[in-house]
């Protein structure tokens, strides 16, 4: 908890303010000092929506975008290591919607138009999109410990051409912006087959425009070529990606096979295992670092706000008293550029801060100047003094959260991230309990393993780490799903396996060889007679 004397009241009296956390103090300020000069000056036509109080407290959220079949939807069940409920996969364009994969007790499907009544969520200004969007938009929710502090977007695959773009009902980049200026990562996901951007694709890129510190980049399939041509490949994709991507900063790359099928390219584990580890990570971390994303893009919000109202003020106080309004209203939008030059010296404000000037010269041309108001010199000190002082202060409440996130996922390493040859820094999903087969829901035969086990020269009647990983990464089975099943097999969890451990480990990587999910506690009834 924090306290400070808020000096900047207005009436001039200080007033002692307590926010337990920066969610908190985030609603309050957004409220009594953003908001009012929001409404005075159509921010919420020009720009965004109003934002509500889910918005700040809502899970950080991941965003996966890319054209059909590049393995968006397959990337959610390899890191949920489940299916969510509606999930489609094929090589055809099988998600066909906005998918908001949530967090819930039970399985189940809410359609777009319940979503965005929910004010406990985030998604309730959906609802400008219209009918035909919301008949496109639902949210999945399923029991998942990595869902419990995430929240994935799953979207349908970008599709070339301009019937598919007209088609849609809605508009599909206005739908991207709105949720790129409020997730915390934008993963573009890439096939090392299909690495051509269509223009619609191009045009879902530039509607991130103002997020780019968010995007990451993910080439996928990584293992359906050779090292030689993977490198040509990166090297193709860093090339297209340069005429898209309008930053001199460089996007990160993460290169890999996010799916639970036998290795195609055994060569390449090394190095799908450290990009799998950098993403994961990268994703683990998320929730650590949400505060401080959901500060960064308020003050960011407060700064286009204040530039707005002043720009919307020049605009009036210039308009004619009697005649000529028209004629004045169309000089100053087709003066944009120089009026922005011109506010830029007299306020102090720099020229990055103003919004892109043929955007507004679209918004504006429709409208009436004569309408706009002055601005309320009250509110915009208001403003002055939350980016100078309030929000300052409120970063102090950051490292008490991250602290406060720092236990919770040190609980969660101690309960799935063990030790293990194959152990990978990601938040680990726990598989659904599917339904066996009967030859995988019985112990496995020990006696059948006795060879194999006395090859890898046991000591003691145990083998190590590194000999387990010898016999075991034969099945050419991703890294991560070796690490869960070495995680279920060594039972003691001693860092050993018996011969009826190491019979047991082989079970599960032929069960898993065979498409079943692997469980999330070990059964009772697959334990062999020695291990009960």
């Amino acid at each position: 908890m924090l306290e400070w004397l808020d000096s900047s009241d207005t009436s001039g009296v200080k007033v002692s303010q307590v926010y337990d956390s920066v969610t908190t103090g985030l609603q309050a300020f957004y409220r009594s000092k953003l908001l009012p000069i929001e409404k005075d000056h159509l921010f919420h036509q020009f720009y965004s929506p109003e934002l509500t109080d889910a918005d700040f407290a809502s899970a950080p959220m991941v965003l996966l975008m890319g054209q059909y079949s590049t393995g968006k939807t397959t990337f959610i069940r390899h890191l949920l290591q489940r299916d969510y409920p509606g999930m489609r996969i094929g090589p055809e364009p099988t998600t066909d919607r906005f998918v908001c994969v949530l967090h819930g007790e039970s399985d189940s499907v809410t359609p777009g138009n319940a979503l965005v009544v929910d004010h406990e969520l985030p998604f309730t200004q959906l609802s400008h999109f219209g009918n035909a969007f919301l008949s496109r938009l639902e949210a999945s929710r399923l029991s998942s410990p990595v869902l419990e502090g995430l929240t994935l977007i799953d979207t349908p695959g970008v599709l070339s051409g301009e019937k598919q773009r007209i088609k849609r009902g809605y508009e599909f980049e206005a739908v991207v912006k709105w949720f790129a200026e409020r997730v915390d990562m934008i993963l573009l996901l890439f096939d090392v087959s299909k690495l051509d951007i269509s223009d619609e694709f191009r045009r879902v890129i530039q509607a991130t425009r103002g997020n780019d510190h968010k995007i990451c980049i993910l080439l996928n399939k990584a293992d359906n070529v050779t090292t030689q041509q993977l490198m040509r490949v990166y090297g193709a994709l860093m090339w297209s990606l340069g005429k898209v991507l309008d930053t001199p900063e460089v996007a990160r790359v993460y290169v890999g096979t996010f799916w639970d099928q036998p290795l195609k390219n055994e060569k390449l584990r090394e190095l799908f295992e450290q990009e799998e580890n950098d993403l994961y990570t990268k994703i683990a971390q998320l929730p650590r670092s949400a505060s401080l994303r959901k500060v960064n893009d308020l003050i960011k919000r407060a700064r286009l706000a204040k530039v707005h109202a002043l720009l919307l003020d020049y605009f009036y106080k210039r308009m004619p008293t009697f005649f000529g309004h028209a004629k004045e209203q169309e000089r100053m939008i087709q003066e944009l550029p120089s009026i922005y030059q011109e506010i830029s010296v007299q306020k102090g404000i720099p020229l990055g801060d103003f919004p892109d000037p043929r955007m507004m010269q679209q918004i504006l041309t429709p409208m009436d100047f004569s309408t706009f108001k002055p601005v309320d010199p009250e509110k915009l000190q208001a403003v002055e003094a939350l980016l100078a002082v309030d929000l300052p202060k409120l970063l102090q409440l950051i490292p008490e959260e991250q602290v406060r996130y720092g236990i919770e996922e040190a609980a969660v390493a101690q309960i799935v991230g063990m030790a293990s040859p194959f152990a990978v820094m990601k938040v680990e999903g726990n598989t659904e309990q599917s339904v066996y087969k009967g030859q995988w829901q019985r112990p496995p035969t020990v006696e059948q393993f006795q060879a194999d086990f006395d090859g890898l020269h046991p000591v003691e009647g145990k083998i190590n780490a590194q000999q387990a990983k010898q016999k075991m990464v034969e099945s050419h089975l991703p890294s991560n799903v070796l690490h869960r099943i070495w995680s279920l097999a060594d039972v003691d969890k001693d860092g050993f396996l018996t011969l009826a451990e190491y019979a047991l480990a082989m079970h599960l990587v032929q069960m898993k060889l065979d498409g079943q999910d692997l469980p999330i506690t070990l059964p009772q009834e697959m334990l062999p007679e020695e291990l009960k």
